[in-house]
């Protein structure tokens, strides 16, 4: 009888890692767009900025002096590449799946509230409520490519046992 091989248990863990690394790559795209709503002026941020923080000196008439560290934006980003080294990591084991599928559930579900999370200061002052009042805040490219690819690394990771077995 020949050999069964193991290798087929990591092609869905292989998978779910390029999907996890495919989410996190989209942090350098746009992730909220804001569109004025007289004028139609738009402006947007990428997921990194938001992440991380940075100086914004002048978007459009708006002066905008810090966007801050964001946890959360941090982890939406981060959550599903960890989700995919676990699940590479991990090849059989349950809980390893089950880890492995509720970082990418968590991620998606973070990168879809992105908008809940963004913080605009000018000096030591929220702003973020001004500027709504003149512009509407959307989802852009970025996140929604992000939170779909997210979406399908934990079906990836939770079916991961049924595609080993489809493999080979």
């Amino acid at each position: 009888m020949a050999k069964k091989s193991k290798i087929k248990m990591y092609v869905p863990g292989a998978i779910a890692l390029i999907l996890g690394v495919a989410t996190f790559c989209m942090m350098f795209l746009d992730a909220v767009t804001y569109t004025g709503k007289i004028l139609g002026t738009n402006f947007s941020f990428s997921g990194m900025q938001l992440a991380f923080g940075s100086k914004i000196e002048v978007i459009e008439g708006v002066s905008v002096s810090e966007l801050s560290f964001n946890i959360m934006t941090t982890l939406a980003f981060f959550l599903p590449l960890i989700g995919g080294v676990i699940s590479l990591i991990t090849g059989k084991s349950f809980f390893g799946k089950i880890l492995a599928t509720a970082c990418f559930v968590v991620g998606a579900v973070f990168l879809f509230s992105t908008t809940g999370f963004t913080s605009i200061s000018y000096g030591s002052t929220e702003v973020k409520d001004g500027i709504l009042l003149v512009y509407n805040e959307s989802l852009a490219v970025g996140t929604i490519i992000a939170g779909i690819l997210a979406i399908i690394g934990a079906v990836v990771c939770f079916f991961k046992g049924t595609i080993a077995k489809m493999i080979g």
